[in-house]
């Protein structure tokens, strides 16, 4: 009996002791399956479709070069060439005594040509030469006959001009020369006398242009010429060198004219 008993306790220790070494060692746990790699996820937003603000700035945009200027429809040009005719208003200068030199000397006519060259669009100059025609008829109490007045200016202009381009052309002018103004007329016995004043001489005047096409044009003018006479030179007609020195502030004298007319401008070069 007790051999029987020895041998179950033998039995009861070698099972405990195969089952307390399995629980010691670890069990290896197989390794995990990798999925197969699926679709890319999609990003967390999308593209961008509202109207609200703005879409991406977009850079500078690339400007075309400037068309080329053509020339102007009314150019100006380096030479003008102006006759002009116009209206001629006598100015007289009143004596000490009387006005005799003056007396019935009334509105005229003048012609005239001036040569400019226009250095700039708004700055010329050049030359000009005036003849103007005055009616005189002188009281009874003078006893002249076969009568007239004149004047004669002659001097070198300075012009400036407002505009560069466009079809009006205004300007100013001045002008710097000499000048001379006299009377002529047959007295009683039939002698014919011309006294005549002469001097240093300014003309101040201004007009407006207007260009007819792209060589010419035609426009009104004013002016004033002012004869600073020195002295009153009275000779006979007849030439015989028969001259005398007169006062001038005895009997008044013409000293001046105003002219109001017309010039017609002739355009000549390259334009400027």
């Amino acid at each position: 009996m007790r051999s029987v008993l020895l041998g179950i306790t033998a039995v009861l220790l070698t099972v405990t002791r195969l089952g307390f070494g399995a629980e010691s060692e670890p069990m290896t746990e197989p390794a995990p399956v990798q999925p197969a790699p699926g679709p890319a996820a999609p990003p967390p937003y999308s593209a961008w479709q509202g109207t609200e603000y703005g879409g991406p700035v977009a850079g500078p945009p690339v400007l075309a070069p400037p068309p080329s200027p053509g020339s102007p429809e009314y150019s100006r040009r380096p030479v003008e060439l102006i006759p002009s005719l116009a209206l001629a208003l006598p100015n007289c200068r009143a004596g000490s005594a009387s006005n005799q030199r003056c007396d019935g000397v009334t509105t005229g006519a003048g012609i005239g040509f001036t040569g400019l060259w226009r250095v700039t669009p708004y700055f010329a100059w050049g030359g000009g030469l005036e003849l103007s025609g005055f009616r005189y008829d002188p009281p009874e109490a003078i006893g002249l006959t076969n009568t007239s007045a004149a004047a004669v200016w002659l001097g070198l202009i300075g012009r400036v001009y407002f505009n560069d381009e466009g079809s009006l052309d205004p300007y100013v002018q001045l002008g710097l020369g000499v000048g001379a103004l006299g009377t002529t007329g047959t007295d009683t016995s039939g002698a014919t006398w011309e006294e005549t004043g002469a001097g240093p001489a300014g003309q101040l005047g201004g007009g407006l242009d207007f260009f007819l096409g792209r060589s010419i044009k035609l426009g009104p003018s004013i002016a004033y010429t002012r004869v600073f006479v020195d002295k009153i030179r009275r000779c006979q007609a007849s030439g015989d060198g028969n001259c005398v020195d007169v006062s001038k502030d005895e009997n008044g004298h013409l000293n001046g004219y105003f002219s109001v007319g017309a010039k017609l401008s002739i355009l000549l070069g390259g334009e400027l």
